[in-house]
């Protein structure tokens, strides 16, 4: 898919799939394209160029879609906007105790959405995307506003209606709150698709997770020594395939200061920082 807004390209050829029975993860910075792929994929705005399929497993038909919790009517209680909702897609009304109650908020469905939390409008936005007994899922941003409680009741949720046989796609920059929850990362930079990776293969990745005093220097030391490293942050890096120990003594011998070191595997976070550093600097190779 491509897109461009007048003179600025916002898709540069964005390619990925989301797999049946996957929770899939579109990660990456504000701005670098997530909601206009995810716009794109609805039918909510036209691409340029390229083409889009949606539903390809036969007999799917109805997509849940969660876009945030701003665009709820506060005068109306939560029992009233989803009943208004279902009628809207000609889903049944009985299905609004239902998804209330999954959604945790069967004790505040007759309250008006202006007295609800940040946290419980965004747990009405999933309620929400529940309605229509939906094949698939499309989330941007849902861990916004949500509690470490509500955090772990989403990832819960998604994955159950991935292993039901739906697929799932969450787009969100908040890394954290994926780690328990993807199966298939998928990194987005400046209008492009950088890195696309199994989950599972990021956790079969271990090695050394440091945090240095000087980044160039360590970078001189991980050059000589042969060693595979990722970017994980402002002066950190994780190296993979060394141990604790050896890591230590080398950059000891090299007058590396360390000011954190620690044996881990990999994670989204490692993955996505490596990819996006990965991107700039075949961006000023080009």
């Amino acid at each position: 898919m491509s897109k461009s807004y007048g003179s600025v390209r916002a898709l540069k050829g964005v390619s990925f799939t989301v797999p049946d029975g996957e929770v899939s993860c579109l990660v990456g910075r504000n701005g670098a394209g997530k909601t206009t792929v995810i716009k794109a994929l609805l039918g909510l705005i036209a691409v340029d160029a390229g083409s889009l399929r949606m539903n390809a497993r036969e007999g799917a038909r109805r997509i849940g879609v969660v876009f945030g919790p701003e665009y709820w009517v506060g005068s109306r209680t939560g029992e009233q906007s989803l009943k208004a909702l279902a009628l809207a897609i000609g889903a049944s009304t009985s299905r609004v105790p239902v998804c209330l109650d999954e959604a945790g908020l069967g004790d505040a469905a007759r309250r008006r959405v202006r007295s609800y939390s940040l946290g419980m409008r965004q747990r009405l936005s999933i309620a929400a995307a529940l309605l229509g007994e939906p094949d698939n899922l499309i989330l941007d941003e849902p861990f916004v506003g949500l509690d470490p409680e509500g955090v772990r009741w989403l990832g819960d949720l998604l994955r159950d209606l991935a292993r039901e046989g739906r697929a799932v796609l969450v787009s969100s920059h908040l890394l954290a709150e994926l780690e328990s929850v993807g199966d298939r990362v998928i990194v987005l930079n400046d209008g492009r698709v950088v890195a696309d990776r199994p989950v599972a293969d990021l956790r079969q990745i271990q090695g050394v997770r440091l945090r240095v005093h000087d980044s160039e220097r360590f970078s001189d030391v991980a050059a000589r020594r042969g060693w595979q490293v990722e970017r994980a942050g402002r002066d950190s890096w994780f190296v993979i395939g060394v141990s604790l120990d050896e890591a230590i003594r080398a950059l000891a011998e090299a007058g590396v200061g360390i000011e954190e070191a620690a044996a881990s595997r990999g994670t989204i976070s490692d993955f996505y920082f490596d990819a996006v550093a990965r991107s700039r600097e075949g961006d000023v190779a080009r």
